[in-house]
C-alpha cells in the first residue's frame, strides 16, 4: 500500500540508535492521512522524501524554535517587571530595537537567525540596565558564551545568576598584594564577573578551573 501526501519536516533528532524525524501536515490533507495511517501501525515503512532544497535552505536561515521561546520568556519578564502585558511589551521593544538597530520592523515568525540573535542581546542588555530579573539564566540565552561574559562586565552582573553587583570581577589573573587596584591597569587582565553574595566567595573555595567547568563560563579581558 502507498500513501502520499504533502508535509513538512519540523524537527530533527538524531538518536542512539537512528534518527527521529517530526513531520507536519496542513489541514487540508490530516482527515485524509488519518484514514489510512492505521494501516501502517506495527509495519516497516519505507518513506520517499522530497525536499526543495531552495525552500528548506530558507527554513534553516529563519528564526528557529529556541530562539523565539527565548524571545518570548525575556520580553514576558520585562513586561511583568515594567507592568506591560506581552503584546504591548513586544511592539515597544521591537521598535526599539529597531531604531536604535537602524533595522527594517520583522516578524518573530519568519525573520533570520542572525536577526533573532541580535535582538536576543538586545533584550537581555535591555533587562540588565533596568535592573530586571530574568526567571532564566540569561548565559543559556546566547550562542557566544565570552560575548555574554563581556555584556556581564560591561553591566556588572553575575554572569551565573544574573543578579547585580558593585565593585571589582573577579581577576583570574591576579593584581597582586600591595598593588592599589584603582591605580593599576588591569584592562589585560582575564576576569570573571561574580556576585559577592555567593559566586565570588565560591569561586575563591573551589578555585577558578573548577568553577569554570562547574558553570560552564570563561574568563575574558577587562579591556575587551
Amino acid at each position: 500500500m502507498i500513501m502520499q501526501f504533502p508535509a513538512e519536516i519540523d524537527n530533527i533528532k538524531t538518536l542512539k540508535n537512528g534518527m527521529k524525524i517530526t513531520i507536519a501536515i496542513d489541514d487540508d490533507n490530516v482527515k485524509e492521512v488519518l484514514q489510512h495511517i492505521y494501516n501502517f501501525i506495527d509495519k516497516p515503512l519505507e518513506i520517499d522524501l522530497e525536499v526543495d532544497a531552495a525552500v528548506r535552505e530558507k527554513e534553516l536561515n529563519q528564526i528557529s524554535g529556541p530562539q523565539r521561546k527565548k524571545i518570548y520568556a525575556l520580553m514576558r519578564d520585562i513586561g511583568q517587571e515594567l507592568g506591560y502585558d506581552t503584546e504591548s511589551i513586544k511592539k515597544e521593544l521591537k521598535h526599539r530595537f529597531c531604531y536604535d538597530n537602524e533595522y527594517e520592523m520583522f516578524s518573530l515568525s519568519n525573520c533570520s537567525r542572525d536577526l533573532a540573535s541580535n535582538f536576543i542581546e538586545f533584550l537581555i542588555r535591555f533587562a540588565f540596565e533596568q535592573g530586571i530579573s530574568l526567571s532564566e539564566v540569561p548565559k543559556d540565552y546566547f550562542e557566544d558564551i565570552e560575548d555574554y561574559i563581556r555584556l556581564c562586565l560591561e553591566k556588572q552582573v553575575c554572569c551565573v545568576c544574573g543578579r547585580s553587583y558593585s565593585g571589582d570581577p573577579h581577576h583570574v589573573d591576579t593584581i597582586g598584594m600591595g598593588h592599589d587596584r584603582q591605580k593599576v591597569d588591569d584592562s589585560d587582565k582575564l576576569a570573571l564577573p561574580l556576585c559577592y553574595e555567593e559566586h565570588h566567595p565560591e569561586i575563591h573555595t573551589i578555585g577558578d578551573e573548577s568553577f569554570c567547568e562547574k558553570y560552564h563560563v570563561v574568563p575574558v579581558k577587562i579591556g575587551d
